[in-house]
């Protein structure tokens, strides 16, 4: 079955944990029968890592086994790259930029060994933080990665002016987030209530990126959209129960 690759740092391997409405399990669910949806999340990672691990995530464009097609890959960092130094995640920021780049051109360039001219991509932006919750779990916790708001807007302002530039879509988790809690509306929530801990996703801030992101993939790739998508194999209303090889010919 063909495949839609989450590809990022621990916002997206939790992105899979159903006791927080996880985003990735909610877009799996939509995919059933239709694409696979596979989690390639690596807590603690930043683009450094994930440029060396891409290689190993994505097939060879001469493989002579034929692979699953990848409709989609979502590129998801710099949540751990704004972390502030010497913490041992911090990417600078240009590096950041030249990173996520780099991850683009492994798909994107002709000259790349995994090349696929059909694979979508979509940049998500780090999403915003919350301090002081941040601060308590580090004390909980012994340990101390270091992280400001205004230094992962810089992070997340930087990725969506790459796609631009690049002219790749892209999902603005920061500005998704943030317009929920400056709404002026009664729906408007506080920033702390996005997150379990001040940086992984509560139900809340699941529930909000999973539609952002649908959304993002219906607006630019509606072909994409789960209900435009046949499934794989068809309904049981309409097998033909005595012939078992008929399911196959579909």
């Amino acid at each position: 079955m063909n495949q839609i690759v989450l590809f990022g740092d621990s916002l997206t391997e939790f992105s899979h944990h159903t006791d927080n409405k996880g985003w990735g399990a909610a877009l799996q669910n939509l995919y059933v029968r239709k694409l696979d949806v596979l989690n390639r999340g690596f807590a603690g990672y930043n683009t450094e890592q994930g440029k060396l691990l891409l290689s190993h995530i994505l097939p060879k464009k001469n493989h002579s086994i034929k692979s699953p097609k990848i409709y989609l890959l979502t590129i998801f960092f710099g949540a751990n790259d704004a972390a502030i130094p010497p913490s041992n995640h911090f990417v600078p920021l240009d590096k950041y930029k030249e990173n996520l780049k780099q991850l683009i051109k492994t798909v994107k360039d002709s000259d790349s060994p995994y090349y696929s001219p059909d694979t979508r991509i979509l940049l998500i932006s780090p999403p915003p933080l919350y301090e002081e919750d941040w601060e308590k779990y580090q004390k909980l916790i012994d340990r101390k990665i270091p992280r400001r708001l205004e230094n992962t807007a810089k992070y997340a302002q930087t990725c969506v002016d790459l796609a631009t530039e690049l002219n790749i879509p892209v999902l603005n988790a920061w500005k998704l987030f943030m317009d929920k809690v400056t709404s002026s509306t009664e729906n408007n929530h506080a920033l702390s209530e996005f997150f379990v801990d001040g940086l992984h996703l509560s139900d809340l801030g699941n529930e909000t990126l999973f539609h952002g992101l649908l959304d993002t993939i219906r607006m630019n790739w509606p072909e994409l959209d789960p209900e435009n998508l046949k499934s794989i194999t068809p309904s049981w209303e309409d097998l033909v129960y005595n012939d078992p090889k008929w399911i196959m010919a579909q």
